[in-house]
């Protein structure tokens, strides 16, 4: 989410009063803008095709075509729409589980909540631009070529998408896959990074790069970068500038 797009939303809602109500909370958040209204399910779910808002406020009890109908409908046409469902009655949450709303409010609610709606919204929409961020740097940086490393008992292939950590030390290089092993080669650590030769892999320290694929944390105090994939997790110290170029790239959870 670009910091000066603004929020837009949509409100879905059979009660007159209680859309001009919440229009009137939404009007204090600057960063939202509301840009179509209806009282019609049928029609709301034309506009939410034709406008695609980031956030619709959606009552559920309508007739004709219920909420929880209409969020099925963004799911179905694969909208990004994030759902919250405005309601007088707590008794549909567990309903609406199956479409994994962003947030869920009982009437009569009010500016507290919605703030609550709105940070929420920020934290869901930042972790969706960083995923889509390190998807698209992964696939454009991937390399293919199998390494050919050389052991003390002859020769070892290594994909280097499998490869979370290469780690120096003095004439051998450890090598730290993702499915939990560690090879041991007599190659240098710069002669490997030579034979990958992918943006992907970033130095982290003066004797080790990690894979970015497998990056999922950053702490600046502690310096230290943490690496998972399924039950296989690495803690690898971290130099200033790689700190820095992480918050650069502004791809990972930097805390």
């Amino acid at each position: 989410m670009a910091e000066n797009k603004p929020i837009t939303a949509m409100i879905i809602e059979d009660d007159l009063e209680a859309i001009s109500l919440l229009e009137i909370y939404l009007k204090a958040f600057r960063e939202l803008e509301v840009i179509d209204k209806t009282m019609n399910p049928k029609q709301g779910i034309k506009l939410l095709l034709k406008k695609m808002p980031d956030i619709v406020f959606l009552d559920i009890d309508m007739p004709d075509t219920n909420g929880i109908e209409v969020a099925e409908a963004i799911i179905e046409h694969e909208l990004t729409t994030e759902i919250v469902f405005t309601t007088a009655h707590s008794k549909y949450a567990y309903k609406t589980l199956k479409v994994k709303p962003l947030d869920y409010l009982v009437k009569p609610f009010g500016p507290e909540e919605l703030i609550s709606v709105i940070n929420r919204y920020k934290a869901r929409a930042k972790r969706k631009e960083m995923d889509r961020r390190m998807d698209f740097f992964i696939r454009n940086s991937r390399p293919t070529q199998r390494l050919k490393l050389p052991t003390d008992s002859g020769i070892v292939f290594v994909n280097p998408e499998d490869v979370m950590l290469i780690q120096g030390q003095e004439n051998q290089t450890y090598i730290f896959l993702a499915n939990g092993t560690v090879e041991l080669v007599t190659s240098l650590i710069h002669k490997i990074i030579e034979q990958i030769d992918s943006p992907s892999f970033v130095r982290a320290n003066r004797a080790a790069f990690i894979n970015l694929q497998y990056l999922r944390r950053v702490d600046r105090k502690n310096r230290v970068c943490t690496l998972i994939h399924q039950n296989t997790v690495i803690e690898e110290p971290l130099n200033r500038s790689s700190i820095t170029f992480f918050e650069k790239l502004n791809c990972f959870p930097i805390t």
